[in-house]
């Protein structure tokens, strides 16, 4: 056998050998992008689950886990050669990404939900204890919260899960934005009342006194409305200092 000989065949061997070396790690590489992407797809079946479950929660770990993963095996996926395979885990890894979004807006749903249910307490405990200076200054801040939440909520998939967040976060927060409809009105009116005594619209100011006199009595907690009626008796009877 002469040199060229010898040389084809310790090349021929030496391909054999890097074939045989790279079809299992391929082999190897394709089960477990496999797998790794049926993982990814439980943990999006869990975050459907737990959406639409009886009970309302903040499942931040499963999200987290979820979320992670997905950009995982996306890298992975995208290092494939374009073709048939790839294109159908990108499928899959659409309709992953779909749910993991879904999860996001289910989580701040909840998240702004549970802010609103604190700011209703605290205009609540206020109007109870005769507040009315903080359910004033809070009020802003609590109406934008009610109006952020109806607007995170229908985002959420499932008209059901939607439902179920409704009856939890926004009645209950709108019984209370009612409940301090009437002494907001009138503290409003005080605003007024103030800047007609400094314009000496002495007619407005009137206007607006009368008003909160037939407002009064619809104020449903006794010592926000025993707050109220001090206020207004002081507009109602103005001290005049003489000027020495």
């Amino acid at each position: 056998m002469n040199h060229s000989n010898i040389r084809r065949m310790f090349a021929a061997l030496f391909l054999l050998v890097l074939l045989a070396a790279a079809f299992p790690v391929r082999a190897v590489e394709a089960a477990s992008l496999s797998s790794d992407i049926g993982k990814l797809e439980r943990y999006a079946e869990q975050l459907e689950q737990t959406i639409h479950s009886r009970q309302l929660s903040k499942p931040y770990a499963l999200y987290n886990k979820a979320k992670k993963s997905y950009y995982e095996t996306k890298r992975q996926v995208e290092q494939l050669k374009e073709g048939e395979m790839k294109q159908r885990y990108r499928e899959r890894l659409k309709a992953v990404n779909r749910t993991i979004v879904q999860a996001s807006y289910y989580i701040r749903a909840m998240e702004s939900g549970e802010r609103l249910l604190s700011d209703k307490s605290h205009i609540e405990q206020s109007l109870a204890l005769g507040k009315v200076e903080t359910v004033y200054d809070a009020y802003a801040s609590f109406d934008q919260q009610l109006k952020k939440t109806k607007a995170l909520i229908q985002k959420v998939s499932g008209s059901s899960v939607r439902q179920k967040m409704t009856n939890t976060f926004v009645r209950p927060a709108e019984a209370a934005k009612q409940r301090a409809f009437y002494p907001m009105n009138i503290m409003l009116a005080f605003d007024g009342i103030l800047t007609a005594y400094e314009q000496e619209d002495i007619a407005k100011a009137e206007r607006l006194l009368l008003l909160c006199e037939q407002w009064l009595p619809h104020v449903k907690d006794a010592k926000a409305k025993a707050a109220l009626s001090r206020y207004l008796e002081e507009f109602q009877a103005p001290v005049i200092l003489e000027v020495q």
